[in-house]
């Protein structure tokens, strides 16, 4: 793992398959994913919360498995960010609250992500402020929305920032530019177009955890010009002391780690006393026949 990195670079998850003999040694088995995952990287999207709370000793695995300093970033339940209330239904929050806990006793919580329905605009402002107020201190927060008015100057875009500073709670930059740079090149990217939002991106930070989650192409080469703008303002974050959390995906999370390699060399080049990132060997197709 990329040990004592001022910012926290990750994937959108840390058992894709189809990593053995891309990313993972070939004979790398389901079980050990998170674990050699860890090695490299010092983060991760936890997306399986946002579909289903998993049981509370497979949080306790999961902390076990990983390795010393590594921090799961969990995406809340949709049962609190896309119902009608946020706090409509407590069991879930409290459930959701208990499996945190156990991560962050075990120094592997990163900030939890709140990602708000595209309906959720500016008359519920007053709900967010109050689901914000009532989380846990010690529980670090970033919150992603993708109403169209936070994202146009007005007093919804100021009123939101402003009281997401009071809170001290950052917000989470959404980036799909690259995505949507050009048609798609195959049915992957096409159903990721058709899935991911179209939003204006905004830098402006709120927290000292900026949270970036960048979406790029199956080419990661395609990307390499929005990937630069990134690592500017990430490098910028950090010489602030800032610690930013940079996610990267790509249509086909197969090209994730690849795509993050490449970012965290464009951020080198900005503060090169960085550590490089090293993946594990990967045995050539020519080895294998």
């Amino acid at each position: 793992m990329i040990k004592q990195l001022p910012y926290s670079l990750g994937c959108p998850a840390w058992s894709i398959p189809e990593w053995r003999g891309t990313f993972l040694p070939t004979t790398t088995v389901q079980r050990d994913f998170l674990s050699a995952y860890s090695q490299v990287f010092n983060t991760v999207e936890g997306n399986s919360f946002f579909y289903a709370l998993p049981p509370i000793d497979v949080v306790r695995r999961w902390a076990k498995q990983s390795a010393e300093g590594f921090e799961f970033c969990m995406k809340m339940p949709r049962d609190l960010s896309h119902a009608q209330r946020l706090l409509a239904d407590g069991s879930v929050y409290q459930a959701l609250k208990e499996r945190l806990e156990i991560l962050k006793d075990s120094d592997r919580l990163g900030p939890t992500f709140l990602q708000l329905h595209a309906s959720f605009g500016p008359s519920r402002l007053g709900e967010l402020f109050a689901f914000v107020d009532a989380w846990p201190d010690h529980l670090p927060l970033a919150v992603e929305v993708r109403h169209e008015a936070f994202f146009r100057p007005g007093r919804a875009r100021s009123d939101l920032y402003s009281g997401l500073r009071h809170a001290k709670v950052d917000r989470v930059t959404f980036d799909s530019r690259a995505l949507f740079s050009t048609p798609p090149a195959d049915p992957i990217e096409e159903e990721s177009q058709g899935r991911k939002p179209h939003l204006p991106v905004e830098w402006t930070v709120t927290g000292m955890r900026p949270f970036v989650r960048f979406v790029g192409r199956n080419d990661i080469q395609q990307v390499d010009p929005w990937q630069a703008e990134v690592a500017e303002i990430v490098a910028a974050w950090i010489r602030e002391g800032r610690r930013p959390y940079v996610f990267m995906h790509t249509p086909d999370d197969t090209f994730a780690p690849k795509l993050c390699q490449r970012f965290h060399a464009l951020v080198r080049e900005r503060l090169p006393d960085l550590p490089t990132l090293k993946f594990p060997e990967v045995e050539s197709q020519l080895r294998l026949l």
